[in-house]
C-alpha cells in the first residue's frame, strides 16, 4: 500500500496546472510560485509571475476561468 502511495505523491508532484489553466507534467519546483490569499499558485514564466506580482488581483481575475485551487 505504502508502494501505491508512494507512486501517486510522486505523480502529484510531477505534474501541476498553472493559474492560466495549462497542465504541466515537470516538477512544479522548476516553475515560478507565489501566494495568493494564503494559496501557492503556480505561474509559466517569469514574466507572468511580473504580472502578477505587479497587480495581483487584476491577474487573477484576467484567468479566474482556468483558476483551480491546489487540492
Amino acid at each position: 500500500m505504502s508502494d501505491l502511495k508512494t507512486a501517486a505523491e510522486q505523480k502529484k508532484r510531477d505534474s501541476f496546472v498553472a493559474i492560466c489553466g495549462r497542465v504541466f507534467r515537470a516538477d512544479p519546483d522548476y516553475f515560478p510560485q507565489a501566494e495568493y490569499r494564503g494559496r501557492r499558485i503556480y505561474l509559466c514564466t517569469d514574466s507572468c509571475l511580473g504580472a502578477f506580482l505587479s497587480d495581483p488581483d487584476r491577474f487573477v481575475a484576467a484567468h479566474k476561468k482556468s483558476y483551480r485551487k491546489e487540492e
